[in-house]
């Protein structure tokens, strides 16, 4: 497929020289408030490339984010991790090869390579780690600047934006350390969620439970590898995930973070078994240490990934294993931002995945 890099929209304001030197860009002000901005284009410095946002998704952290509930997060800022971009300019010492008019993937966790952590393959673990979009500007704009090192070329780039979460997916799955046969639990059917239970599935779990209150979100489970799907609303999740299992739960992935699931991902799974929490819902939950020292339960955190998960993910999507399909994932203008993130906290939110593309 060729990528063209498009004119430049009428909007944007030139200079004499006819270059674009302000750019639309949607800005998050303070909770529950965004604007559609002009501001100045972004300049690649040493070793930065700028990159024309082709499509960029909206995480459930940036949901949290714009309520003003993550504290990562701090406004003015320009949210956008998960995008896809073109090429068109270069600063100086741009080491990795790469040419105008490439279409890259952006691995918005900055490590600096240095560190113990980096060193022994944890990047998501740097000492140092900061990430586009929360502590740089992200794409939630016409352009961005962006490490050249942080960029991968992708042949799609609709579906090379579902690469980072689908590195937390990854992630989450492997720190569940599944092995063939297990059965699996995953909270929330959300795009993290259903990217869990998709490699939860290509590592071989058996029973791959779905759990949501979202009924319209559980009929996507099977597109992912469910193999039942339950809905707290008319069942007693523990109890079925029990009875579905023969008490034989074997690992928990909460994709949802809230006190009630990660009391019940302990409860429901099987002594020896392992929960990984990677939902950030809320942060303070009391949790049942008795029940996790008798049953000897492991619990362990998932944060992001490391380079080798985001590779990972890019194969899966580069070899077709994970595709775009219009069901679960809705394609709006930048412009219907604060639109979409009202509806995907507070209204019907029937699409699990939003991407934004600039106009």
């Amino acid at each position: 497929m060729l990528h063209t890099v498009p004119a430049a929209g009428m909007q944007s304001a030139l200079s004499k020289s006819g270059r674009e030197t302000t750019v639309k860009t949607l800005v998050w002000t303070k909770p529950r408030d965004f604007e559609m901005q002009e501001t100045q284009k972004p300049v690649p410095g040493d070793g930065e490339v700028l990159l024309q946002v082709r499509y960029a998704g909206i995480c459930g952290s940036d949901l949290s984010g714009y309520l003003g509930e993550n504290s990562l997060r701090k406004p003015p800022l320009v949210m956008g991790h998960e995008f896809t971009g073109i090429v068109v300019e270069m600063g100086n010492s741009v080491d990795r090869v790469l040419n105008i008019g490439d279409l890259v993937v952006v691995n918005p966790l900055l490590s600096c390579g240095q560190c113990r952590m980096c060193k022994s393959g944890n990047q998501q673990n740097c000492l140092h780690r900061s990430i586009v979009g929360i502590h740089h500007p992200g794409a939630f704009a016409q352009y961005v600047k962006v490490p050249a090192s942080a960029c991968y070329r992708v042949s799609d780039e609709l579906a090379g934006s579902l690469v980072e979460p689908l590195a937390c997916g990854v992630r989450a799955a492997e720190q569940a350390n599944i092995q063939i046969g297990d059965s699996t639990v995953v909270f929330g059917a959300g795009i993290i969620g259903l990217f869990s239970l998709k490699a939860a599935a290509l590592m071989g779990a058996g029973n791959l439970i779905l759990v949501d209150t979202n009924e319209q979100r559980l009929q996507f489970g099977k597109m992912f590898g469910a193999t039942h799907t339950i809905n707290p609303k008319s069942q007693d999740v523990v109890q079925a995930v029990q009875d579905l299992t023969d008490g034989q739960c074997s690992r928990v992935i909460d994709a949802v973070g809230l006190p009630l699931t990660r009391r019940q991902g302990i409860d429901m799974v099987e002594p020896g078994g392992r929960v990984v929490w990677i939902g950030l819902h809320e942060d303070d939950t009391m949790v049942p240490g008795n029940t996790i020292v008798r049953k000897e339960i492991e619990v362990v955190g998932s944060f992001s990934y490391s380079d080798l998960d985001f590779e990972r993910a890019l194969s899966l999507i580069e070899r077709k294993t994970v595709t775009t399909d219009s069901s679960w994932l809705d394609v709006r203008p930048l412009s219907e931002g604060k639109n979409s993130f009202e509806e995907q906290i507070f209204g019907a939110a029937p699409f699990p995945k939003i991407a934004l593309r600039p106009e």
